[in-house]
């Protein structure tokens, strides 16, 4: 489990049951009855109206009869007065709690998540599904606060996270690339090659001939840190880009059509360092079926948008080529991808960015179009040295492995899936998809979002 230090305000005193809560809200009540009749006892004693203090003792019948008898003197108005506060104080038991959502905070303080670690969830939801309304985006955003720290502590602790993250003595750490030749976009983390990236192979099939169809890999550049990939290919090819998950190395958001933004923190772990990164993933997809292609204005209205939300940005000249690539793909029955990726932030982010247009087949008939737009930006946000190396989960024989553990919870290895080692075997460490945050509803498949 990741700990933070991130703050957060909080009640100081925290409840439990609402019988608790009732006898508080009692209490309150009735001391703010004693305090009206004490100031109107002082007010009636000061002025001289004895008659009047005796009325605040009895009951609304009789207060009515003597304010009708006094009519609108100061002794009729000193028992209206009362009368009235008494009645709306008489209600600020209700009052509290009305204000009482989700706690009666006492004192809004800011502390931090390891100030209350018992009061922590022991099983919190790791993944949050969120759907957008279009028509509602500001008040979602308001509420995302809210949405993400849900269930993070027992129920009666009310608390806000605040967004505010430190990482104290624990900054990234990284070094300088151990590797330069056609390896992309990577944030190094030691001197034996420990690396994290995004899929920086993603731009080439499983398999480079499918009958007479072959794919071309001198399309794809490595150049150092950064690779940049311009291909067209035949469609026999297309599938295998349509299914693959977007969003690796850690957890994907999903395969084929539909449009979503992934937001998730992973830890990796390799003997006691434990690197700590932060991801997102936004997919974009526009459907058109067989004999309907797209038109050049709303492939360039797409591309443009998930391009950047700056007007300057949107104006440049690789957009025109994309679009031209794509459309060019789709006059010629064939499929289309463009990509790039790079480091970034002083060689702790990678960023990599896809534009492809696919066409699959089955038994050589087009099923669909796809125009699909990925962009993915992981950066490591913070290194630390734990007190214990992890353990493996089970025993592996045949190949080098590593933990699986979500949520903080290690539940398996990747043993099954792994190659079998070529020399010695190795347990590599633990990768840990701590919290995942998964936005849908950005937009029709067709004609854009």
């Amino acid at each position: 489990m990741i700990e933070s230090s991130s703050s957060f305000l909080k009640s100081s005193i925290p409840l439990y049951h609402n019988a608790v809560k009732s006898v508080i809200f009692k209490c309150a009540e009735l001391l703010m009855g004693i305090f009206v009749f004490k100031l109107f006892s002082l007010v009636a004693a000061r002025s001289g109206q004895f008659a009047s203090y005796l009325m605040f003792t009895e009951d609304y019948i009789q207060r009515t009869l003597y304010i009708s008898s006094r009519g609108l003197s100061r002794a009729g108005l000193v028992v209206i007065a009362f009368s009235l506060l008494n009645i709306v104080f008489s209600l600020y038991g209700t009052l509290l709690w009305a204000l009482d959502s989700p706690g009666y905070i006492f004192k809004a303080t800011n502390a931090t998540v390891a100030d209350y670690d018992f009061q922590r969830n022991s099983n919190p939801p790791y993944i949050i599904q969120l759907a957008l309304n279009r028509s509602q985006l500001e008040g979602i955003t308001e509420k995302l606060p809210q949405v993400v720290g849900s269930e993070l502590f027992n129920p009666g602790l009310n608390y806000t996270l605040t967004g505010k993250v430190t990482n104290g003595h624990e900054a990234p750490e990284i070094i300088s690339p151990t590797r330069q030749g056609g390896i992309g976009a990577r944030i190094w983390l030691d001197s034996d090659g420990f690396s994290v990236s995004p899929d920086t192979l993603s731009m080439y099939p499983s398999i480079g001939k499918i009958g007479d169809a072959t794919f071309d890999t001198k399309c794809v550049r490595f150049d150092g840190g950064s690779a940049v990939w311009n291909c067209t290919f035949d469609n026999a090819f297309a599938i295998e880009y349509v299914e693959t998950g977007i969003g690796m190395p850690e957890v994907s958001v999903g395969k084929g059509g539909g449009s979503a933004l992934m937001t998730q923190v992973f830890t990796v772990t390799k003997g006691k360092r434990r690197h700590t990164f932060s991801q997102a993933t936004l997919k974009v997809t526009m459907l058109t079926s067989p004999g309907d292609p797209f038109a050049r204005g709303e492939v360039t209205d797409l591309v443009r948008r998930t391009w950047s939300s700056n007007k300057t940005e949107q104006k440049n000249p690789l957009i025109g080529n994309i679009v031209d690539g794509i459309i060019n793909a789709q006059n010629n029955d064939l499929s289309y991808l463009f990509g790039a990726n790079a480091v970034g932030n002083d060689n702790k982010s990678a960023l990599q960015s896809e534009w492809g247009f696919y066409t699959p087949q089955n038994n050589n008939n087009s099923q669909y179009s796809i125009v699909s737009i990925t962009s993915t930006n992981m950066t490591l946000i913070r290194s630390e040295v734990l007190d214990k190396a992890p353990e493996p989960f089970e025993k592996c024989e045949r190949s080098n492995f590593q933990n699986e553990a979500f949520g903080g919870k290690v539940t398996k290895t990747d043993c099954a899936a792994s190659k079998p080692a070529v020399e010695k075997q190795v347990f590599y460490g633990q990768v840990d998809t701590a919290a995942m945050m998964i936005i849908r509803g950005l937009g029709a498949r067709r004609p854009s979002v």
